[in-house]
């Protein structure tokens, strides 16, 4: 159909004709072959055929009018189109996610191949909000007259349809200039102090200082940032996504050419970047402008269309048109509120990190444990804290004092490898992080057990019962005819009887069964005699 709003009555009455029901078109005879004057005769004698006719008329006709009139919401182009299905909106906004080392040294078990790294994210529901009726009737008296004049019909259906497109529009527009201010009241917008340049008193010097600040932050927001949303999630921005919301009295005050500087696109283009929103639909106090994204709002259609009643004693039938929405704003969306009132302090600390420790220490089951066995490998984990909290990189590295065996060490992910030939007995953890103003530090001591290998020559001393003490089995003692007894040398074994020394490889005479202790060494002599047993430990 050609523009219903430059359309003649034959237009209009053979357009709804063709779409109509077949009874229609057998009843109703085509406007180009008969009169308009047959044609209406015949619509106002049959009436369910008349309506049949100002059904189609407001639903085909007034509709095509109704998305074609001039005056349009200034912010509908950033809708989301039509809500096909159901009646919310999920938006899902994630957080970075933290690196951790790779260490070839270390083996990655089941709990890093196939356990679960979700990042933290935020889940946004936009529901249907809005759900506008305006009520239009169609008087069959107007409606006969309407056939008079050539383009009567299209006046008609357009002077009909007029109010409610209009109050339609015009209410869409105030509740989605109104969501700036929802957020800031709910949330809290990121704000720059500027000037006052729509005052009759700014100067040029004011308009250039604010024109900088929307260049600075048009720059600073291709990066990743936590400050320019109300999430405090980190979300960057393509610079073709801007949009600068701007009163008409900023607007004037601005440089065009230099605003095309801001967004890096040509002169020409700056109106499709910028959208003029009267101060007072912002609804902010200081407002001059608002730099946010394409996706700030969240407004979709779900239902647009008109429903009727006829009202048979009046002669005409009533007609509602429509209108239900989501109609909401992305918090994630970064948002910058140039204001004339007091900006937004950014802290900047010089101490990010304020403690460290360490947490545990876990074997291969996952037990916290303080003490570690020879020859075992351990994980351990540390926390940070932080001013402010989760704002900072914070690398963790860790050192070991009183280690004896090249063999224990610990690895940048935090495993603990106890050599199999520590002699130490007990070692010492230092976690530390860096910090602009030093090292910050927690340390945790651990005793060690278990047997230790001597590498050369290669043997093993036990302690099998745990008590830090090596058990040995030395060579058995020698005795001669007159009761000599001579004790084998053993590396690292001492022998005692009655709390008196004895030195490996003396000889002695000894007249009891003896038992003999690992102490000190010392020499000593027994009176000659028989002998029946020995035992020895270390």
């Amino acid at each position: 159909m050609a523009n219903p709003l430059r359309s003649n009555n034959t237009r209009v009455l053979d357009a709804i004709r063709k779409d109509a029901t077949t009874e229609y078109r057998r009843r109703i005879p085509s406007a180009t072959q008969g009169s308009i004057e047959d044609t209406m005769k015949a619509l106002f004698q049959y009436k369910h055929f008349r309506n049949e006719f100002v059904q189609d008329l407001v639903n085909k006709v007034g509709l095509s009018i109704f998305n074609t009139t001039q005056w349009e919401n200034p912010l509908a182009m950033f809708k989301r189109g039509q809500l096909e299905y159901g009646s919310t909106i999920e938006e899902i906004t994630t957080d970075l996610i933290k690196a951790t080392p790779y260490d070839h040294d270390r083996d990655s078990l089941e709990g890093e191949l196939f356990g679960r790294e979700t990042p933290t994210a935020s889940v946004q529901y936009h529901t249907v909000n809005r759900e506008s009726k305006y009520k239009i009737t169609v008087d069959f008296n107007t409606l006969r007259r309407a056939f008079v004049s050539e383009q009567g019909l299209s006046q008609f259906i357009s002077q009909l349809m007029e109010a409610p497109q209009t109050s339609d529009n015009w209410d869409e527009f105030l509740l989605m200039s109104s969501l700036f201010s929802q957020v800031e009241t709910s949330n809290g917008l990121h704000k720059i102090q500027v000037p006052n340049v729509s005052g009759s008193g700014s100067t040029e010097a004011d308009a250039k200082y604010m024109l900088r600040r929307v260049r600075e932050m048009a720059g600073l927001m291709k990066f990743p940032s936590r400050r320019y949303n109300s999430l405090g999630y980190p979300v960057a921005v393509n610079p073709e996504e801007l949009v600068l919301f701007i009163t008409p009295s900023a607007n004037a005050a601005m440089d065009v050419e230099a605003l095309a500087g801001a967004f890096n696109i040509e002169r020409a283009d700056v109106p499709t970047r910028t959208v003029m929103v009267p101060e007072e639909n912002f609804n902010i106090p200081g407002a001059q402008a608002i730099l946010s994204t394409e996706k700030f709002f969240v407004v979709a259609d779900q239902l647009t269309e008109t429903t009727s009643q006829p009202n048979a004693a009046g002669l005409y039938e009533n007609f509602w048109l429509h209108h239900h929405q989501v109609m909401s704003a992305s918090l994630a969306a970064p948002t910058i509120l140039f204001t004339t009132g007091e900006g937004t302090v950014i802290n900047l600390y010089d101490t990010d990190v304020t403690a460290i420790e360490v947490a545990r220490v876990e074997n291969r089951e996952g037990t916290t444990v303080t003490a570690v066995q020879r020859g075992e490998l351990y994980q351990i984990f540390s926390t940070v804290s932080t001013t402010p909290e989760d704002d900072a990189y914070n690398p963790i590295y860790y050192a070991l004092s009183g280690v004896e065996s090249g063999y224990t060490y610990v690895t940048k992910t935090g495993v603990l490898h106890i050599g199999p030939d520590e002699t130490s007995t007990s070692i010492t953890v230092t976690a530390k992080s860096s910090d602009s103003e030093g090292i910050v530090e927690d340390v945790a001591t651990l005793s060690v057990y278990g047997d230790l290998l001597i590498f050369s020559p290669l043997s093993v001393r036990a302690d099998a019962d745990d008590d830090g003490l090596y058990e040995v089995t030395p060579d058995e003692l020698t005795m001669d005819a007159e009761s000599n007894v001579t004790i084998p040398t053993v590396t690292g074994v001492q022998y005692l009887k009655d709390g008196v020394n004895v030195t490996n490889g003396s000889i002695h005479n000894i007249t009891v069964s003896t038992t003999f202790t690992a102490v000190p060494r010392a020499n000593f002599e027994f009176t000659a005699g028989s002998t029946t047993s020995w035992t020895f430990a270390p």
